[in-house]
């Protein structure tokens, strides 16, 4: 299990009524509480989706074109939205970032990353294109497709999990795609 720091200073302010919170103890762990309303402050782990895009064309990937990783290549992804579901969003993301439509089919695996400024959940879902041209944009300066095993320099272990996975899936599949 990683080091989670359950009550960090940064959090001196009540969001409910304003006043000064302090450190206590709560469910077993130190946690930022208001000593006026009770409000116990809790860290949340950060949800990102990525699109496990295949063609016969190859992998999906797009060169990111801002930090973290910033000239690197990984699925197209990002934070989902609140009151958003993961299919939409890894939709949502897709197009962002590629322009392309695609329908989402099936969730392929969920990845945990440590604390340290990413996504905490990375929720990774295959989708196929249906729509749209392939052009770069939002935090994406190239986009395009990837035969395997012939990958850019990837970003993130989930990226390269996944592009280890359409290697052989590609190796299975043998041109079905």
């Amino acid at each position: 299990m990683v080091e989670v720091e359950h009550a960090p200073e940064r959090v001196v302010f009540c969001s409910r009524c304003g006043t000064h919170m302090r450190t206590e103890m709560f469910g077993g762990k130190p946690r930022r509480r208001c000593p006026a309303c009770r409000f116990i402050h809790f860290e949340e782990p950060k949800v990102a989706v990525a699109a496990m895009v295949l063609s016969h064309e190859g992998l999906l990937l797009v060169k990111r074109a801002v930090d973290p990783e910033k000239g690197k290549w990984a699925l197209p992804a990002g934070y989902l939205d609140l009151g958003e579901t993961p299919r939409e969003g890894v939709a949502r993301e897709v197009l962002e970032e590629t322009q392309l439509t695609v329908k989402v089919e099936r969730l392929v695996d969920a990845f945990y990353n440590p604390p340290g400024g990413g996504a905490s959940v990375v929720l990774v879902y295959r989708a196929s294109v249906v729509g749209g041209t392939l052009t770069p944009s939002d935090d994406a300066s190239e986009a395009a497709f990837f035969q395997p095993p012939h990958y850019p320099e990837l970003a993130f272990s989930s990226s390269k999990e996944i592009a280890a996975r359409a290697a052989r899936a590609f190796k299975r599949m043998s041109g079905r795609l």
